[in-house]
């Protein structure tokens, strides 16, 4: 009986470790219901101002205005806590904005990168008479060391209310000095009149004084490859390839077929293509696509012409320096214009382009099909 019992407890026991033994553990590093996924950053990315102010225009601490003192106003400025306020009373006929700065400051532009960005309050344009000056100088006068513009081509541009002046110093008129110390300018003045006395009190104010440098231009399309309109290959017709392509719609293929060596891009453009930069300034960027850099000879050309001709009016880069730097696939190439060599004729008009070549050849007949790329063609300012 004893033993019938002693059985029957070790069977129970047994059956409750079993049952223990099969409970399922939970770990809290397994448990994922209480993670939340990192959020998403959407603070901007901050857009720097590398732009050095001149004055802010917060007080009127060392400026003078014409007919009386200036004033500073504190509602509708376009920066800061205030701006310059200057008034031509009735009966009279002029304002001009003086300052001369407390400690000389180096704008870090140059006369070919800098501008001058100020904002101008004018009451009444049509009142303006086509005269007067903004001078910026290094000498603490407005007649040396100086660099400056004529309102008179401004005032046309110029409406009622707010106006934010962008004035490069390579389109100002220079003293006959040199110019001023870019890295110590110290003074400014703005003057004008009206065309007669004014009839009633005439506010005018400046605001925001600095000195940037002046943005690139946009970039001029010459081709975005998207249609195979006018474009001309070696060995058949262009095809449009709409996959892979770095800008737009497509880019233009050409094909040197197995047992050929030689292909080419050319297209005369529907009309002449402004440029807007010089040989100085300009770069033509395109997209190339080669399969195999080293199956193609150290040779061939890149043409840009305005003669709708690849040898007049024409400036070209040769391949057989820019093959080594490829690599297989996709390149981005980057052509100063001033590293071009150019026709015997003077070169091109960069007012009115309107053609382009691009020509190469493989080192030994290809075995297989080889298909090159263009794409997005265009001019930028370098």
């Amino acid at each position: 009986m004893k033993l019938i019992k002693a059985m029957m407890v070790c069977s129970i026991l047994a059956i409750v470790l079993l049952v223990v033994s099969c409970q399922k553990d939970t770990y809290k590093s397994r448990d994922t219901s209480m993670l939340k996924a990192p959020p998403i950053d959407t603070t901007p990315v901050p857009v720097v101002d590398t732009s050095v102010v001149i004055d802010d225009c917060d007080k009127v601490d060392g400026w003078q205005v014409a007919g009386g003192n200036p004033v500073l106003v504190t509602t509708g400025q376009k920066a800061g806590t205030g701006y310059i306020q200057g008034t031509i009373a009735a009966g009279q006929n002029f304002m001009q904005f003086i300052k001369t700065l407390p400690a000389p400051v180096n704008t870090k532009v140059t006369l070919s990168t800098g501008e001058l960005k100020l904002w101008f309050y004018v009451q009444d344009v049509s009142q303006l008479k086509l005269d007067g000056q903004i001078q910026f100088s290094s000498a603490a006068d407005p007649d040396n060391k100086r660099i400056g513009w004529g309102l008179a081509g401004i005032i046309p541009t110029l409406k009622n209310g707010w106006n934010h002046l962008f004035l490069k110093f390579s389109d100002g008129y220079l003293s006959g000095d040199g110019g001023p110390d870019l890295t110590a300018m110290n003074y400014i003045k703005i003057f004008f009149w009206t065309a007669a006395n004014a009839a009633t009190d005439q506010q005018y104010g400046i605001d925001d004084i600095r000195v940037a440098v002046v943005p690139p231009p946009p970039p001029v399309e010459i081709d975005n490859c998207d249609k195979i309109d006018g474009w001309q290959v070696a060995g058949g017709n262009p095809v449009l390839g709409t996959t892979g392509q770095k800008e737009g719609a497509g880019y233009i293929q050409g094909t040197i077929d197995s047992g050929q060596n030689f292909m080419q891009f050319i297209k005369t453009l529907p009309a002449p293509v402004n440029t807007t930069e010089t040989m100085a300034t300009g770069q033509l960027q395109l997209w190339f696509y080669v399969p195999d850099v080293t199956l193609l000879k150290l040779d061939g050309q890149i043409q840009f012409s305005s003669a709708a001709d690849p040898d007049n009016k024409r400036i070209g880069w040769g391949l057989a320096g820019i093959i080594p730097t490829l690599k297989n696939g996709w390149n981005l190439l980057k052509l100063n214009f001033s590293d071009s060599y150019v026709s015997g004729d003077g070169g091109p008009d960069l007012t009115a382009m309107n053609y382009i070549k691009v020509f190469f050849w493989t080192s030994a007949n290809t075995t297989s099909n080889q298909t090159y790329g263009i794409d997005d063609i265009k001019v930028v300012a370098k």
